[in-house]
């Protein structure tokens, strides 16, 4: 199984391919409180001082910067586990999951995704964009975050048994993504996994209730008070924006038929991505 996207093409994660990829912005003020040291080799952790705290301080293995009002991320989108799509000679495979079957022939290719997500997030009042296929935002890893669908002929349904140990496998281009939770990141908790394409967080499977004790940690779309919408979103306080934020959870979705990250469409104005 795989899923369609544009060609991409090899390249590092570094700040001179940002650089190119933004026409020659100056990148000033590169700083980050996480680290490059839990990422795949050769893979750098760059993240601007103008960034907002919940991206500078949890975001990893990308290069992300403020251009006028939108944060842009390059990414090589090389997973920091150990996967199957790997190939048995790196140093990084390991067996798939029991029961589980290898996505063809795919394998994972360093990439050079640019991801434009808005700063200041709207909602769209307007006809909502699709999530389509291919990139719709990016995980706190540096790695590209898929919709809901799978490629025209397959369902993420049956899809979703390609998936390796941390729930991620390639496309026929080698870009490897997430559709749903991936257990590296937030497993059945409300850990940050990730930005949407149009600039809202997106969260695991639980709130937070706005406090650091986990024991009020609740599944909002099984209470009234914090009901998701069909987006997998609501609004609603949390640690990040004790103030409140719309945002997204991974949650049971009607399309696909089991949990994903993000449901058929954006609640707001979505940026681009481009490979």
């Amino acid at each position: 199984a795989s899923t369609a996207c544009d060609t991409g093409s090899d390249s590092s994660s570094d700040d001179t391919g940002l650089f190119a990829a933004l026409g020659g912005v100056a990148l000033l003020a590169l700083t980050s409180s996480a680290t490059s040291a839990n990422c795949p080799s050769g893979v750098v952790t760059s993240m601007d001082a103008a960034l907002p705290d919940w991206i500078r301080n949890n975001f990893i293995c990308a290069v992300g910067t403020v251009v006028g009002s939108n944060y842009v991320f390059t990414t090589s989108n090389l997973p920091n586990t150990n996967s199957f799509y790997w190939g048995s000679s790196s140093s990084m495979f390991e067996a798939l999951p029991t029961g589980n079957n290898q996505a063809g022939n795919n394998l994972i290719e360093s990439q050079n995704i640019v991801l434009t997500i808005p700063a200041n997030p709207t909602q769209n009042t307007g006809t909502l964009t699709e999530t389509g296929l291919g990139a719709i935002g990016l995980s706190t890893n540096g790695i590209a975050i898929f919709s809901n669908d799978a490629a025209p002929g397959d369902t993420l349904a049956n899809e979703h048994t390609t998936f390796d140990n941390y729930n991620g496998h390639p496309q026929d281009q080698g870009i490897y993504h997430y559709h749903i939770e991936p257990t590296n990141i937030s497993n059945d908790d409300s850990n940050l996994i990730g930005i949407a394409l149009d600039g809202y967080p997106i969260y695991g499977r639980r709130d937070d209730n706005a406090t650091t004790d986990t024991s009020d940690d609740i599944i909002p779309d099984s209470t009234g008070a914090n009901t998701l919408d069909a987006l997998h979103g609501h609004t609603q306080a949390t640690l990040d924006f004790p103030d409140g934020t719309y945002h997204y959870h991974y949650a049971q979705d009607g399309t696909a038929g089991l949990p994903t990250l993000l449901g058929d469409s954006f609640y707001g104005v979505a940026g681009t991505a481009r490979n």
